[in-house]
């Protein structure tokens, strides 16, 4: 045999043997192959049993939040971000932000994805341009709340510029701005100076304090907001100052809620513009209307000022009468009147003679009136009682309740559901030596039984004389009461008051717990949750 025919046998011999191997090797690897599979099949099956018990297991209930519902909680938190001096800043609200983005996943996720909660900027000398810019660029395109306060150290107009300079170009998105009663005057100029050239078209809320509605040509002209068409949306006018002189300036048309807090008296040289001030009034289409402050010694023809559209109207004005007398308002159902030190005549006298001019009224409040009359007699009231006659909620503080119900004027206020005492006394007899006969009376006199609320601070004593002598001659409600230490009102009951005592024994025998009370507890002070009752 030949050695080409040797080697060739054995070339022959070794590419058997390997494809003996290869095909051994290719058995394996088809093996390894279906075990790669089945393990697959596996880990998808276990990934999929896995997911499902995951969706069976009970999430946390914060988890289970819908995201509006936490949108909620989270803007009420952030609205309680103050600094030690109770002041809020847009830097703290932004750290308390990255804080709350640091507990989930899902939480981080709401916070960067809802404009929302990016929408308010707050103005003060610690805010930083870096901060200011994060809220512009997470509240998209939403309209911006603005808000200017706690500016009362000198040598900061500078600072005060660069800030306003990140604002100016969204002024478009503007929503609301307001300038706070701690803020200095030069730097209020300093404001106003940067926003004279800028229109408002989305303005709707305007809230300015010791802002001069005419300052001194030297140092700047008038608000920018009393400029018609610069702000041709805006509806709620807040001022609070000490005016001397608004003859210049006009409120915009589409304003329908004005609010004017005259800060301190004026001479009588200072109050020529008063009246022409009040009539300009006639030419809006005002639905709430709020005045407080002192200023005297000024003269309006009674029914002078046309109101037609006006729903509500709060008088806090020294010498009231004057403006009581001249507004005309068919469609006024919501009045309230409260002293607070700055009235200067008797209510009495503020409301004689008017006629039928708030027989429209429904919800009438009335504050600390009775300091203004201190015989607290039947005559006294019965003007007041003869001007509102078609009243149906009536609110009064304790002083003014003990003034009011008298029973000789139970006659009046036929129509009348519910009488709400914002009350802070420990000691509840005076009030009840009126409260009660009047409701006896009204009673005899087959009125409906009324709905009786109380707020304020209670002790346990006054809320068990006030139970004991009333529950069966109206229907009792606590809403917001607080009761210090270990007793908090929960609710409303026909026959009897709900309570619900932390683990103390109760001085209420005849009181029972109902099953839905909600409470909330600081330390060792308990309070009432509003559950919609109004006021």
């Amino acid at each position: 045999m030949s050695s080409d025919s040797i080697n060739a046998i054995s070339i022959t011999n070794e590419l058997n043997e390997a494809r003996a191997v290869l095909a051994a090797l290719e058995r394996q690897e088809q093996e390894l192959l279906d075990q790669l599979r089945r393990v697959h099949f596996a880990k998808q099956a276990q990934r999929t049993k896995m997911e499902e018990l995951a969706r069976q297991f009970p999430r946390p209930p914060i988890s289970r939040l819908p995201n509006e519902l936490l949108l909620r909680i989270f803007k009420l938190l952030l609205g309680a971000a103050t600094l030690e001096d109770g002041t809020r800043t847009s830097d703290l609200q932004l750290s308390w932000k990255q804080g709350l983005a640091g507990v989930s996943r899902h939480w981080r996720d709401v916070i960067l994805n809802s404009p929302c909660l990016w929408t308010t900027i707050i103005i003060t000398p610690v805010c930083k341009v870096a901060s200011m810019k994060v809220h512009l660029q997470r509240s998209s395109q939403f309209t911006l709340d603005i808000e200017v306060c706690s500016w009362d150290h000198p040598g900061r107009e500078d600072a005060l510029k660069d800030l306003f300079v990140v604002l100016v170009p969204h002024a478009h998105r503007w929503r609301s701005f307001a300038i706070r009663d701690n803020v200095r005057e030069t730097y209020i100029y300093a404001v106003l100076d940067e926003l004279q050239q800028l229109s408002f078209p989305s303005l709707t809320r305007v809230s300015l304090s010791n802002v001069p509605i005419s300052p001194p040509e030297e140092l700047a002209p008038k608000p920018v907001f009393f400029r018609q068409g610069a702000c041709h949306r805006l509806k709620y006018l807040n001022l609070v100052g000490d005016f001397t002189d608004a003859a210049s300036f006009q409120i915009p048309l589409s304003v329908t809620t004005v609010s004017l807090d005259f800060r301190f008296d004026l001479i009588e040289d200072e109050q020529h513009w008063i009246p022409d001030l009040f009539r300009s009034f006639s030419c809006l289409q005002l639905t709430s209307l709020t005045v407080a402050g002192y200023i005297s010694n000024y003269h309006l023809p009674p029914n002078s000022i046309q109101l037609p559209l006006l729903e509500k109207f709060v008088c806090n004005l020294s010498h009231a009468k004057a403006v009581v007398q001249a507004i005309v308002t068919p469609s006024l159902s919501h009045m309230e009147c409260h002293h607070s030190g700055s009235w200067g005549e008797s209510p009495k006298n503020v409301f004689t003679g008017l006629g039928s001019k708030f027989t429209g009224v429904h919800c009438l409040a009335l504050s600390e009136l009775y300091l203004m009359l201190p015989n607290r007699d039947s005559t006294e009231t019965q003007d007041i009682c003869l001007a509102f006659p078609n009243i149906r909620h009536l609110i009064l503080g304790n002083g003014d309740a003990e003034l009011m119900l008298h029973p000789d004027v139970a006659t009046h206020w036929q129509y009348l559901e519910s009488l709400t005492i914002h009350s802070d006394a420990e000691d509840t007899s005076g009030l009840l030596d009126r409260l009660l006969p009047w409701l006896k009376r009204r009673r005899d006199l087959s009125q409906p039984v009324i709905k009786v609320r109380f707020k304020g601070s209670m002790n346990g004593r006054a809320i068990s004389s006030l139970y004991e002598a009333l529950h069966g001659v109206c229907t009792l409600e606590w809403s917001g009461v607080v009761y210090h230490p270990e007793v908090v009102i929960c609710g409303t009951a026909d026959d009897q008051p709900w309570l619900e005592l932390l683990e103390v024994s109760s001085p209420f025998p005849s009181f029972t717990c109902h099953p839905r009370s909600v409470m909330s507890v600081r330390s060792t002070q308990a309070e009432y949750i509003s559950d919609g009752v109004g006021n």
